[in-house]
């Protein structure tokens, strides 16, 4: 069973991490969806306290792994906010099981993983593998994250950068490569009409890693779905302005 936390009472939300990310990368924004909704937080395969998902390593196996763990919770249908590849993972739920999910959110996402992204990701994974100082990594890594307004800020990155080095579950070489592999082979631009769910796409006007251009194509083919630009933040809107963040979420989900 998949590693995770539950909070919170009302209508269930599933928060869905990103590459190499776990249930941690939500406790800006836990506490304050708490008080609304049932929220679980979880640890993908490959991630953080879960174990690592079997080969072919695909985004469907992480999405049918995520929706085991609704069946253990016992719960029939729930509001999804995935975040870059953990939209990805939601796409594929909304898409594979639509009675399953009540409204989606899909942050800093699209509907394909880049060729860019994936000989980006392919070499962080290769730099972990080869037992790269983990604070080096994560500088590097970082530098994809953020906007030039929170670089400029300079507190902000630099207690990122020391938290995530001194995590006690850190990203493994394995389990960071079989997402990587998973993402590589990611498409649902064939298939995004078959979302039903009420959609809205979240993105940074910042983002350097999924840009907007990317996450519109998402806006464009998912039925009636919406998009809000999100300035001077990027790639990690729910951690450069989790209030922010967590007041459009909450309103769109409460209506």
């Amino acid at each position: 069973m998949l590693y995770h936390e539950v909070s919170g009472s009302g209508e269930p939300l599933l928060l869905i991490s990103g590459l190499g990310a776990d249930n941690s990368c939500w406790g800006g924004v836990v506490k304050s969806f708490s008080k609304r909704f049932q929220t679980i937080v979880f640890d993908n395969p490959g991630s953080g306290r879960s174990s690592i998902f079997k080969k072919p390593h695909t985004i469907r196996h992480l999405a049918d792994d995520a929706v085991k763990l609704l069946n253990y919770l016992g719960i029939k249908r729930a509001h999804l906010i995935g975040h870059s590849m953990g939209g990805y993972i939601a796409q594929e739920i909304a898409i594979n099981y639509p009675k399953r999910v009540n409204k989606l959110i899909l942050e800093g996402t699209a509907p394909v993983s880049s060729s860019r992204n994936n000989v980006l990701f392919s070499g962080f994974a290769k730099k972990l593998k080869e037992k790269e100082p983990i604070e080096k990594w994560i500088t590097t890594w970082s530098s994809w994250l953020f906007s030039k307004k929170t670089f400029d800020s300079g507190l902000f990155v630099e207690t990122f950068i020391k938290n995530a080095s001194k995590y006690p579950y850190p990203s493994t070489a394995e389990g960071f490569s079989a997402q990587v592999d998973a993402m590589a082979k990611f498409d649902t631009r064939s298939r995004l009409s078959e979302i039903k769910a009420k959609t809205l796409i979240i993105e940074g006007e910042d983002d350097i890693l999924i840009r907007p251009d990317e996450a519109r194509v998402l806006a464009k083919q998912i039925p009636g779905s919406k998009i809000r630009l999100i300035k001077n933040v990027a790639h990690y809107v729910h951690l450069e302005n989790p209030s922010l963040f967590t007041k459009i979420a909450m309103g769109f989900l409460g209506n």
